[in-house]
């Protein structure tokens, strides 16, 4: 137990150490190129926003720290040279003929050792998992309610044709699947292999042979661009800085940007 909370204890400190360099370069990140989307939004395509944004989850990839070996200043600056130590002199007592001094043996009580408490970084740390744990387990269950309502949903055949006219102006590879599903929600694409469009019924039925066209083409775009990886990854780097309140705000942005950039490829 002693070694367990010691070893709790240094890696407490180790997270704190990561997590304020961290929070203040990302919400830095963050800060510049909200200002330069605002400044840029009527000026530049809505994807090139998008590809500034991404930038924030590059960097939360990467460790704040310059002296690891994912940093250019760990190649391009000399490594600190280690002073050397200096060597203990060494003594010898010398008596000559005679004998050494005989000195009564004293027997010092071994101290008792002192049980180490949690520190505050180490509690830190274990709240910090906690939620990290509560929030995989929401990702999870809501990953789990997507894929029953994919596994419920039935298979249009007279869809077929417009879904295949969509994958072949997006170039997209052939094997997309198209359901329709009687739940209330906005038309969606899910798995990250077995990737599928997930339209409601009752979309389908009030919008026109156009409309349906336009919303294909939009879900397919989302395919050929791999949001459905870039969504994911979002999600879990969400999961690991919970605690970062502008991570909040950004992920957000990021999705909005995303579906603007999206609707210009379909105007396109």
């Amino acid at each position: 137990m002693t070694s367990f909370i010691e070893t709790l204890n240094h890696w407490g400190d180790q997270f704190l150490n990561f997590a304020w360099p961290m929070l203040w370069q990302s919400s830095l990140l963050i800060a510049i190129i909200f200002v330069l989307d605002v400044a840029l939004r009527r000026k530049i395509r809505a994807a090139i926003r998008y590809a500034l944004w991404l930038m924030v989850l590059v960097k939360l990839l990467l460790p704040p720290s310059l002296a690891l070996p994912t940093s250019f200043a760990w190649w391009l600056l000399p490594p600190p040279q280690s002073p050397a130590k200096p060597q203990p002199a060494a003594y010898v007592n010398n008596y000559g003929d005679q004998t050494a001094p005989a000195f009564p043996l004293q027997f010092q009580p071994a101290p008792a050792l002192v049980q180490p408490k949690m520190s505050t970084a180490a509690w830190t740390l274990a709240a910090s998992g906690a939620v990290n744990g509560g929030l995989l387990a929401w990702l999870l269950v809501r990953w789990w309610q997507i894929n029953r309502k994919a596994r419920r949903a039935k298979t249009s055949e007279a869809l077929i044709p417009v879904l295949d006219g969509a994958r072949r102006l997006t170039r997209l590879r052939p094997g997309i699947r198209l359901k329709l599903t009687e739940d209330s929600m906005s038309p969606a694409v899910c798995g990250l292999f077995r990737l599928a469009i997930l339209l409601p019924q009752s979309l389908v039925d009030k919008l026109s042979a156009g409309q349906l066209r336009a919303v294909l083409l939009h879900e397919a775009i989302h395919l050929r661009r791999g949001d459905v990886w870039v969504n994911c990854a979002q999600a879990l780097l969400q999961i690991f800085y919970w605690w970062h309140p502008l991570l909040w705000l950004a992920n957000a942005r990021i999705r909005r940007v995303r579906e603007e950039a999206v609707d210009d490829a379909v105007m396109l």
